[in-house]
């Protein structure tokens, strides 16, 4: 589940050492004594209105690290995410990456290529889901300041002027949705040419039916074509055919969905809440926006609406590269910096996991309320599953969006790769 646009961009935060003040606590002020770390990250540490966070963590630790050189990378999405690939792979990564944790930094950590911080890290405040996160096999590799939680983001203009509220059922979605068509109203933006947008709600669906279908799947205890992913991939198909995410899905980016919502063309948005700090910001909306759980099915449904989906926001990973104890200790520096309350207070939008932080906004305080409730958190099937996987699973979804397709063979022919890349369903 990739978070913004592409940006596909490359600065150094080091080039622009206007950055670097001086500080009398330094451990040395001569450049020839300075630690090298160089950071990949997403986000352009720039004036955007979702980057504030990372523009004064880099920043503010250069000012009160002069004795670390800092190169900090934008590359963006899914720039981010290839090029780590391909460094991992040929154990040539940077110090520190930006991760969202899960099976693929669980991936990177099998193989040899993480720097275990299990003791330097263990004492730095934080959410157990976001500790988890950044976790793999009893180790820890980074941390992870904000988390994000899926849900529904609703214009509140557009349901008080229809007399209606957010629903919290399934049943009373379709009939939501029904008035709003009736209305002239698009109830839904998705962007499902960018392929990894409609991942959410497919994931609540199929939670909603099946409970933790998705857990038994990836554990081989069950299959991706079971009836719980059938069932949750009819009713996305029937609720496309029905015109709840427009006339043409597939030709709508997520950039594209980001604009319907701001200029008040469609009522809802299932998405992240790293837009928390988008649509509040009234430069870029007029709108009134709130976040509501994924509704419930009140009839033969298993999963609850305290079974959210998420993961990381924004998280960092150490690699084999910062091994050398002066690299290490400057790496501890770094992530620890990436935690504090002096850190993520300058985050306009995000959920943060650092304990002390206020919520920057209404909206962002409602999206806190849904994970502060949340029973249990699925991370992103396409950073929870194997690389191998996750780009045919977010092709398999595309099919939904066609009206004649065939789910249930569609989710067959998905299973049949699992079975060749995760193994068959244990008997």
């Amino acid at each position: 589940m990739k978070k913004i646009a592409s940006v596909c961009l490359a600065i150094a935060a080091a080039a622009g050492l206007a950055f670097a003040g001086g500080s009398s606590d330094a451990k040395a002020s001569d450049a020839g004594a300075k630690t090298k770390l160089t950071v990949w990250g997403r986000d352009l540490p720039d004036d955007g209105a979702d980057h504030a966070y990372v523009k004064n963590l880099i920043a503010n630790f250069q000012k009160a690290n002069p004795d670390i050189e800092l190169e900090y990378i934008a590359l963006g999405d899914p720039g981010l995410a290839d090029k780590t690939k391909i460094a991992m792979a040929a154990n040539q990564a940077p110090e520190i990456v930006q991760s969202w944790g899960g099976s693929v930094m669980g991936g990177y950590a099998d193989a040899g290529r993480l720097l275990d911080l299990t003791s330097e890290l263990s004492a730095v405040p934080g959410s157990k889901a976001a500790s988890a996160a950044m976790s793999w096999k009893g180790k820890t590799y980074g941390v992870a300041p904000f988390f994000a939680v899926a849900g529904i983001f609703a214009n509140e203009g557009i349901f008080k002027a229809q007399g209606l509220t957010v629903p919290t059922t399934i049943e009373d979605m379709e009939k939501t949705c029904d008035k709003l068509m009736a209305a002239g109203i698009q109830p839904f933006a998705c962007g499902a040419k960018d392929k990894w947008p409609p991942l959410a709600m497919y994931m609540y669906l199929v939670n909603r039916v099946g409970g933790d279908a998705f857990g038994m799947a990836q554990s081989r205890k069950g299959s991706f074509d079971s009836d719980a992913f059938v069932k949750a991939a009819q009713i996305y198909q029937k609720w496309i055919k029905k015109g709840y995410f427009g006339p043409k899905p597939l030709g709508e980016s997520y950039t594209d969905a980001q604009t319907v919502i701001a200029t008040g063309k469609a009522a809802m948005i299932v998405t992240g809440s790293w837009m928390c700090a988008q649509f509040s910001n009234k430069e870029f909306t007029d709108q009134t926006i709130g976040f509501y759980p994924f509704p419930v099915l009140a009839s033969g449904g298993i999963g609850k609406a305290t079974d959210c989906m998420g993961m990381t926001d924004i998280g960092f990973i150490a690699t084999k590269t910062a091994a050398d104890p002066k690299k290490k200790e400057a790496v501890v520096r770094f992530m620890k910096y990436a935690m504090s309350v002096e850190a993520c207070a300058f985050e306009p939008g995000r959920i943060c996991s650092v304990p002390g932080v206020k919520a920057p906004s209404p909206l962002t305080g409602m999206a806190s309320g849904v994970f502060s409730k949340a029973q249990s958190v699925q991370f992103w099937w396409d950073q929870d599953l194997p690389p191998t996987v996750t780009s045919p699973l977010n092709d398999t979804i595309q099919t939904f969006f066609l009206p004649n397709a065939d789910v249930k063979a569609e989710l067959s022919k998905f299973e049949s790769l699992a079975v060749e890349n995760i193994g068959p369903v244990k008997k």
